[in-house]
């Protein structure tokens, strides 16, 4: 049975459960009288991708595999996995379904391609609604609707600070704006509205399991929705909820697979016989020691440390040595290896000056992509991977499918040298370390602390490799190859040490690490 002609999911990002301490005059009226709760739960990670991705598809991240680099880049095409559009569809073939977000993203790689789905998207929270009034004049049986900028105030000013309370009211208004549009088309009677947030954050920086990330507001408001608390609900429950409220059948609750629920107290009678899922163990994140402490890098390794850089909700060099200027917004994330990691790439980079490469150096770092990516990515270098001037004197460091790429250009040739991942190719955190030997003319290469490979690298390559432009982390020296490509990867613990690192000193950093 089909209990509502039209619903509508207004997500908005970054927002967690902090709208219940700043004012929200159009959302408290739109659900006065409806279900409400501000402890529903985010999944783990509390990543964009990973939830919003939930949402669409009702499946848990380990299962629908979406994340924030692939969704960019690989539109979702899953037979075993249809995601909400695709059943929508199927019961409903003529009825208009419409996506609108201000990060493309979920347009690229979550919502599917070829059901007819209007798409659409725009730069700015204000315009993304402009499209969805225009939308929501055609009456769609189903509307998804993401908002971004409250996250982006999140990591600008800090989740849950005056700056991000502040945007969240102003988000309010554009959802009141959006609920007016339904009532003055005659068919707000016969929506079901719902409201919800991906995750909230802490500091800067969200992707961990703290209080003020996993809990999320989600409200529902209709005709027959009854007025009171919802006792507990998964981000993922949306795809459940709106398949009811439509009158499609839900999926059976299937472990490793479809897992979402209509959660109690949206429905009347439906929801009481919900799964719970089992008690997440809290998360004890191994904190970065202090630079200077005792059991920090500085004692560690003292003045052989050139840069040292944790993104802890922030890009200060700790040694001091090097001053970094940032290019775009880099994102901070709390599920780093160690504490904090920065989101690079699409959006933004940084940009380092006062780092001597004219002798032997080593660097190291932690970096994090996807297993399957459609380009290679720049990691860091002081020259750029454009075709036309990849012979351009410096060098650069790429992350590919199966390999890390270190490319070098004298002016007049180009060489690379590649470390293959191995036949699992790229998954997860993989700490990648590269000695620079000017006096052997070598290179050597690590990957979690084990040698792979050394090469030779011939003299006209090593002598260049000071000489390039600006060093660029997160992208080229032009910083614009991942952005104009819409390349997104996490990096943790940027170093550059002076010298060749010796076995001893890799295995000082390894059990740093533990």
């Amino acid at each position: 049975m089909k209990r509502y002609s039209h619903v509508a999911v207004i997500g908005i990002d970054g927002m967690g459960n902090f709208n219940s301490k700043a004012p929200t005059p159009c959302m408290d009226r739109i659900f006065a009288n409806g279900a409400c709760t501000y402890g529903a739960m985010s999944m783990d990670p509390t990543i964009s991708a990973e939830n919003w991705g939930g949402m669409l598809t009702g499946a848990e991240p380990a299962v629908h595999g979406l994340t924030n680099g692939y969704v960019s880049v690989h539109p979702y095409n899953n037979p075993e996995l249809p995601g909400l559009f695709s059943r929508i569809r199927e019961a409903y073939p003529d009825d208009y379904l419409a996506s609108v977000v201000n990060w493309n993203p979920i347009n690229i790689g979550i919502a599917e391609d070829g059901l007819g789905v209007d798409k659409r998207t725009a730069g700015s929270d204000e315009k993304v609604t402009g499209l969805i009034l225009e939308c929501v004049e055609k009456q769609p049986a189903f509307l998804f609707v993401q908002l971004d900028e409250v996250d982006g105030a999140g990591h600008h000013y800090g989740y849950g600070t005056e700056g991000h309370l502040a945007k969240i009211t102003e988000i309010d208004a554009l959802v009141g704006k959006i609920y007016e549009k339904y009532e003055s088309e005659g068919i707000a009677g016969d929506t079901l509205f719902i409201c919800i947030a991906d995750h909230g954050g802490n500091n800067h920086s969200h992707g961990g399991w703290s209080e003020t990330e996993k809990y999320v507001f989600l409200a529902a408001a209709g005709r027959d929705v009854p007025k009171g608390n919802i006792p507990f609900a998964v981000t993922k429950d949306i795809s459940a909820i709106v398949l009811y409220a439509l009158g499609i059948e839900v999926p059976a609750y299937t472990p490793g697979g479809y897992t979402s629920q209509v959660p109690e107290g949206i429905f009347e009678g439906i929801g009481k016989g919900y799964i719970m899922p089992r008690a997440k163990e809290p998360v004890k994140q191994k904190e970065t020691p202090a630079f200077g402490s005792p059991g920090g890098l500085g004692p560690l390794f003292g003045d052989r440390l050139k840069l040292c850089m944790f993104f802890d909700n922030s890009p200060a060099d700790e040694t001091g040595k090097c001053a970094v200027k940032e290019s775009g917004n880099v994102k901070f994330y709390s599920n780093g290896v160690r504490s904090g990691a920065a989101e690079f790439g699409a959006t933004g980079a940084y940009e380092i000056s006062g780092l001597d490469l004219s002798r032997s150096f080593t660097l190291a770092f932690w970096v994090l992509a996807d297993a399957d990516l459609k380009d290679n990515i720049c990691i860091l270098g002081n020259k750029s991977p454009e075709r036309e001037i990849y012979q351009e004197k410096g060098f650069n460091i790429l992350l590919r499918n199966h390999s890390v790429m270190a490319q070098f250009g004298c002016g007049d040739d180009d060489t690379d040298s590649v470390t293959p991942f191995g036949t699992d190719g790229f998954r997860g955190w993989v700490h990648i370390l590269i000695t620079f030997d000017y006096e052997k003319g070598e290179t050597g290469y690590y990957l979690d602390f084990v040698h792979s490979h050394t090469d030779r690298t011939e003299e006209r390559f090593m002598n260049s490799i000071p000489r390039g432009k600006s060093f660029a982390a997160g992208d080229d020296c032009l910083m614009n190859y991942n952005r104009s490509r819409g390349l997104i990867f996490r990096m943790d613990d940027l170093m550059v040490f002076d010298g060749v690192l010796t076995d001893d000193d890799i295995a000082k950093l390894k059990e740093y690490y533990k």
